[in-house]
């Protein structure tokens, strides 16, 4: 069983155009609209996959009924989403025929400590009921004062369990400053340079700072680096990723794909040279679709396929 929690949950309208000019009318077709935010589109992905995935989170006015409707639809096992104020958000994309992508996301309701407490306090009660212990992935942003609230979370859940984390900026430092470690992290290459206030352009440069202190005391780091591929660090494992050449269609939850490949491919058992091979294949096969966090079975298998796989020495 995966559990994914989202406390950001967005109302998803993807636009193709030919162009895209600033200041300007821009005219194009009807937009993809999808149910999105991070922990659903890793959880949607688990869950096409064959997964038995919960999806838990909060909703708020409007956007918030349309989507829990929506979620109604979704290859989930189950849903819960606590109704909070405010107004879940809207996330606007817009692809032009370069691949260029503009985004604008709105911040969402205010995730106050009354509401992150019903949160955890809800996860742990799923995961007790569960048989055997399940994966949690938190993702996503939490429109919050609490800076340490994943932190606070990653505090409650027992040592033993595998607690993947999507996150960024302030919320993930103080989880990586923290004595208790997520179990899997996967930032970019340029949110890993910015989480270690340094400059990283390429793979080697990744693996030099694989051993950094912040990073150091977690089992399975996992650093995308776009075209190029991936390299991960398992344990005391180095792994380089070269993934094959694609026609992109929408890049947008790509990473969230990537970590509902890794979740699935965890939560089945697999090695980690065929749970790292389902991450990339997720990722790549979402680009491949117009809606956000959508993967097919048949394109993974192929994908996973042409992924070339190499375990490195590093000291």
């Amino acid at each position: 069983m995966i559990l994914t929690v989202t406390l950001n949950p967005s109302l998803d309208s993807i636009y193709f155009t030919d162009t895209f000019i600033l200041g300007e009318m821009n005219r194009c077709g009807n937009p993809v609209k999808a149910v999105g935010g991070k922990g659903i589109n890793a959880g949607r992905t688990a869950a096409i996959l064959g997964a038995d995935v919960t999806a838990i989170g909060v909703l708020a006015g409007i956007n918030g009924d349309f989507i829990r409707k929506a979620l109604k639809k979704e290859p989930f096992f189950a849903t819960h989403f606590l109704p909070i104020a405010g107004e879940s958000r809207n996330a606007v994309t817009v692809m032009d025929r370069e691949n260029n992508q503009t985004e604008i996301v709105e911040l969402g309701p205010e995730i106050t400590k009354n509401t992150s407490q019903q949160v955890l306090d809800l996860v742990m009660t799923l995961a007790k009921k569960q048989k055997k212990e399940p994966i949690i992935a938190l993702c996503g942003s939490a429109n919050t004062e609490n800076e340490h609230l994943y932190e606070n979370y990653l505090q409650q859940f027992g040592s033993t369990t595998k607690i993947l984390t999507d996150i960024s900026g302030k919320q993930l430092q103080n989880v990586l400053k923290s004595s208790t470690k997520p179990y899997f992290i996967k930032p970019n290459i340029h949110e890993f340079a910015d989480l270690l206030n340094t400059t990283v352009k390429n793979k080697q440069e990744v693996l030099t700072h694989m051993n950094h202190p912040l990073v150091k005391g977690i089992p399975f780091v996992l650093v995308s680096c776009g075209s190029d591929g991936a390299v991960a660090k398992y344990h005391e494992r180095f792994f380089d990723l070269c993934i094959p050449k694609i026609e992109t269609i929408n890049p947008t939850g790509s990473g969230d794909a990537t970590v509902g490949g890794i979740a699935f491919a965890l939560d089945q058992g697999f090695s980690i040279e065929e749970t790292l091979k389902y991450g990339m294949a997720c990722g790549m096969s979402n680009a491949l679709e117009q809606a956000v966090g959508y993967v097919t079975k048949e394109n993974v298998a192929r994908l996973k396929n042409e992924i070339i796989l190499q375990e490195i020495q590093h000291d």
